[in-house]
């Protein structure tokens, strides 16, 4: 028998989540079985609680010991067979001064109709190199790449100059229990398979769908810039305002993640943008200089949240 996605899986993964982001007790006791089978694996080497009235009285602990801090929820992905469903979620803890990725896997077990967590683990990736002392082969399209192509410039680990691309879907949560999640997740993943077509159309890449949002990564700015203009269009009939940032520079290649200073700025950029918009860098601005059928705006300074300085960025309009 073939197991199906869960979309009511996927739905209580994130309201864990959620109910952690703002330390919610009360949320978090309605989603975590009471039962004392319960095991909750954090992401530090000391961190394993065993039973409810342990995770909750260290949950209570952490939550005032914790600094300010906010959750990024990325892809979320749950299934289930009889009484029992799984989930795995992505997500990026960001804070003032760093952002972290995060992974987290989840057990649930159906108790009295309601899903509840019975095992929950967080963890921070660590590469393989700081762990085996050399790079692993991580999945298929690295594996495939490695053999038709050894001359590729950005190999895991390696770095080079990139365009990147953050799109960000404005106010989803309102909208998602506006029309309930199975239809907010159908609309999003039909919103992916756009975003995924026409990045491709212009020589770009996916480096991943981050829950409502995406990041993508181009070799070329002006294709970058093309490609978030098309994107932007093509949600002209869609019920959500689309915003995006743009930003080019030095990137590091993890795997088939990036990350830098760059990755951090053009998310920041998207983040400034209001729904409809797209703004990109000035660094981005001068590499692109005139496009058929493209302008730019008024250039502003502005603040961009964990970065130092002001940041100039123009919005980019469609003519």
């Amino acid at each position: 028998m073939t197991v199906e996605r869960s979309v009511e899986i996927e739905s209580v993964a994130r309201r864990v989540l959620r109910a952690w982001q703002v330390r919610d007790l009360e949320m978090l006791s309605n989603l975590i079985s009471g039962d004392a089978g319960l095991r909750i694996v954090g992401s530090d080497l000391d961190e394993r609680w065993i039973g409810p009235d342990q995770f909750f009285a260290i949950f209570e602990a952490q939550s005032g010991e914790m600094p300010d801090w906010d959750l990024e929820i990325g892809n979320v992905e749950g299934f289930e067979d009889g009484p029992f469903g799984w989930a795995t979620a992505y997500s990026r803890l960001v804070m003032p001064e760093r952002v972290t990725q995060m992974r987290h896997s989840a057990l649930f077990r159906l108790e009295a109709g309601v899903w509840r967590v019975i095992q929950w683990h967080n963890s921070i990736p660590v590469s393989n190199a700081e762990v085996f002392g050399v790079e692993l082969t991580t999945t298929l399209d690295e594996l495939v790449a490695s053999v038709l192509d050894e001359s590729a410039e950005l190999r895991s680990g390696s770095e080079g100059t990139m365009s990147l691309v953050f799109t960000d879907i404005v106010d989803s949560t309102p909208l998602a229990a506006a029309v309930g999640d199975a239809s907010w997740t159908d609309l999003v993943r039909s919103h992916e398979r756009r975003v995924r077509q026409i990045t491709e159309s212009h020589e770009g890449a996916v480096v991943k769908f981050l829950g409502d949002g995406s990041m993508l990564a181009f070799e070329s700015a002006r294709q970058a810039v093309r490609a978030a203009v098309e994107i932007r269009e093509s949600t002209s009939g869609e019920s959500f305002g689309l915003r995006v940032g743009i930003h080019t520079g030095e990137v590091v290649r993890t795997g088939d993640d990036l990350f830098g200073i760059t990755v951090n700025k053009a998310a920041r950029i998207a983040s400034a943008a209001g729904a409809g918009q797209i703004m990109i860098s000035s660094t981005t601005r001068d590499l692109v200089g005139s496009m058929d059928g493209i302008a730019f705006g008024q250039p502003t300074n502005v603040a961009l949240k964990g970065l130092q300085d002001t940041h100039q960025m123009m919005p980019v309009e469609s003519v």
